[in-house]
């Protein structure tokens, strides 16, 4: 099975991580639609998905530029309804990736951010993917976890984003088990977590900051959770990202 290959050790001296320069901080950011920045727009009473370019991963490298300088850098690899599985063999949505060891070996990135969750919990809701594929909550832990030790091994700091929560009918996919699960990866790891799915829910009126189709945030919830993302990067890696300015 797929997963069983990805989830085979490293093998020591099977690859080293490319360093970054040190004048450098590339982060790259994996996930589903939210992270490649789709929202629902209703055009002649007909709902359809655009790319806005005031995406949460295009806010975020502009805060992140504006305070640290253009040697920070924050490139999007979000592919439309993927799930973490799909990444870490390289399958379906990421079909044109290699496995994610190898993803890693060649990757210049310093930061590593993964948000993924809605495609799985949908997938295993409706049950229309391949067996292997149906994510329960306990395989999301393990094909998460093997995502962040796998970057790891390759010298990548991680971050981890909640989900944000869904209304309408999408709700139906209860994305709320992959969301504690990721906060119990995240303690378990001892990785940064972006947290997102309860804080959102505690806002008021958050359902009105969705885009038409439930699923995905509209332009100001982007934004909201692009200042979640920032404060948890600064928080962390603040000081590594202020050396940059002191690059020569």
């Amino acid at each position: 099975m797929a997963l069983t290959l990805a989830l085979c050790p490293f093998i020591p001296g099977l690859a080293t991580a490319k360093a970054a320069p040190s004048t450098s901080f590339i982060i790259e950011a994996w996930g589903g639609s939210s992270t490649k920045g789709v929202m629902a727009v209703r055009k002649a009473g007909r709902l359809r998905n655009i790319v806005t370019g005031h995406n949460e991963i295009a806010i975020l490298n502009q805060l992140l530029q504006e305070k640290y300088g253009s040697g920070v850098r924050v490139i999007n690899h979000g592919a439309p309804s993927a799930q973490a599985i799909e990444l870490l063999n390289g399958r379906y949505k990421y079909a044109h990736n290699p496995p994610w060891p190898e993803v890693m070996k060649h990757s210049d990135a310093s930061l590593i951010l993964l948000n993924f969750a809605t495609n799985d919990a949908r997938h295993f809701h409706f049950h229309d993917i391949e067996q292997p594929y149906q994510v329960s909550p306990q395989r999301y832990s393990e094909v998460m976890t093997a995502l962040i030790d796998s970057a790891r091994e390759h010298g990548k700091a991680v971050v981890l984003q909640e989900p944000h929560p869904l209304c309408g009918r999408a709700e139906k996919w209860d994305v709320a088990p992959y969301a504690a699960r990721l906060n119990a990866i995240a303690r378990a790891e001892n990785v940064p977590l972006v947290s997102q799915y309860q804080r959102i829910q505690n806002m008021p009126h958050w359902r009105g900051m969705m885009s038409p189709d439930c699923i995905h945030p509209s332009e100001k919830l982007y934004r909201l959770k692009a200042l979640e993302t920032f404060e948890v990067i600064e928080r962390h890696f603040g000081a590594q990202l202020a050396a940059l300015k002191g690059s020569p």
